[in-house]
């Protein structure tokens, strides 16, 4: 549902965005043609941004965050100065109205993220219980090969932190990360 809905809200948010920046590269002096491609630049590079945040690629170099994070927020704030330059008066009203959609783009992105690698509970047959189901991780053979790594060397599991630190990921990414490994080496996760 979550993902459902942030899609929902990021698709409005990119139409009304996209309108916005029509009537700004217009107000700019673009022809027509050139009016209505300019948004697509914009809001092109927000997206291949995005996207390359949500995949999470295993791919952790600094040079990758140093392209990707940049790409994101330069798209998120020409988009934003486009919006509100589009607003009818200035106002806070229209301002508002018209500077929404790329918050809203970048709230739902947020969502998106965070909702990546999520734990799912589901229900096993057969009075079997409760099984945990692990959700598609990109990084977590990769997290088991640290583990591994760290248990021969220090004859105890990766803490989340180490593990943050070894593959340049978030707080919480790490410590889900660790919890799924852990959780595998009980025999408590399905491997979906």
């Amino acid at each position: 549902m979550r993902r459902v809905g942030a899609l929902a809200v990021a698709g409005v948010a990119a139409y009304a965005s996209y309108v916005h920046q029509y009537a700004f590269a217009l107000q700019g002096g673009a022809d027509r043609a050139s009016a209505a491609i300019w948004p697509l630049s914009v809001d092109g590079l927000l997206l291949l941004a995005t996207a390359a945040l949500l995949t999470r690629p295993v791919r952790t170099d600094r040079r990758f965050r140093w392209t990707v994070w940049p790409a994101f927020w330069l798209g998120i704030a020409v988009s934003l100065v486009a919006n509100i330059a589009a607003a009818p008066a200035l106002a806070w009203k229209p301002m508002l109205v018209a500077g929404w959609p790329p918050v809203a783009l970048l709230l739902a992105v947020e969502l998106l993220a965070r909702g990546q690698g999520q734990e799912v509970n589901t229900s096993a047959g057969g009075g079997q219980g409760a099984v945990m189901a692990e959700a598609v991780d990109p990084l977590l053979d990769q997290a088991r090969q640290v583990d591994a790594r760290h248990r021969e060397a220090y004859q105890r599991p990766v803490s989340a932190e180490s593990l943050r630190k070894a593959l340049h990921v978030g707080t919480e990414r790490s410590r889900h990360l660790v919890r799924l490994i852990r959780a595998g080496q009980n025999g408590d996760i399905v491997q979906s």
